[in-house]
C-alpha cells in the first residue's frame, strides 16, 4: 500500500487498525455490566482481651447492595510486634447488607507487646471482598 508516494508497512497498517477499532468500540470497565457499580463493601475491626484471650469481632458492611451470601469467612491474622504467631479462621451465613463474627484468639506466648489483627472478609468463592485492622497492647 502506498501513502503519498511512500510505502506503509503492514505491521503499522494492522496497528493503525486496531487502534481504530478500539477507539470506535470504547472500552468499558468490568464493573459497568448491567449499569451498575455494584456494592462497596467495608469492614471495621474491635478487639477485646479477658484472661489470656482476644476477641476479635469483624462487622462487615455492603454500601448500595447486599452481601455476597450465602456464606463468608473472616480470616484473621494476629501479630505480635509485626510477627505473625496465629491464624484463625470463621465462616457465617449471610442474609442482608451487615454481617459480624467473633474469632477467639490466645495471647502469644511470650505475653506483652504490641498486638495487630488483620481481618480479610472472603465470599463463598474465594474472593477478597474487604479487610480491614484492629490493634491492642498488653
Amino acid at each position: 500500500m502506498r501513502t503519498r508516494g511512500r510505502k506503509l508497512s503492514p505491521l503499522l497498517l494492522g496497528l493503525f487498525v486496531s487502534l481504530s477499532i478500539v477507539a470506535v468500540l470504547g472500552v468499558t470497565p468490568a464493573y459497568a455490566k448491567g449499569g451498575s457499580g455494584g456494592p462497596t463493601y467495608t469492614c471495621s475491626v474491635a478487639v477485646s482481651y479477658t484472661t489470656n484471650t482476644f476477641y476479635v469481632k469483624t462487622t462487615v458492611t455492603a454500601s448500595g447492595g447486599y452481601l455476597t451470601g450465602p456464606s463468608e469467612s473472616d480470616n484473621v491474622k494476629a501479630y505480635i510486634n509485626g510477627v505473625l504467631y496465629n491464624t484463625q479462621s470463621s465462616t457465617y451465613t449471610v442474609g442482608s447488607n451487615v454481617a459480624s463474627t467473633t474469632v477467639t484468639i490466645p495471647v502469644a506466648s511470650n505475653g506483652s507487646g504490641a498486638y495487630t489483627f488483620q481481618s480479610a472478609i472472603l465470599n463463598s468463592k474465594g474472593s477478597q471482598l474487604a479487610a480491614c485492622t484492629g490493634t491492642y497492647t498488653l
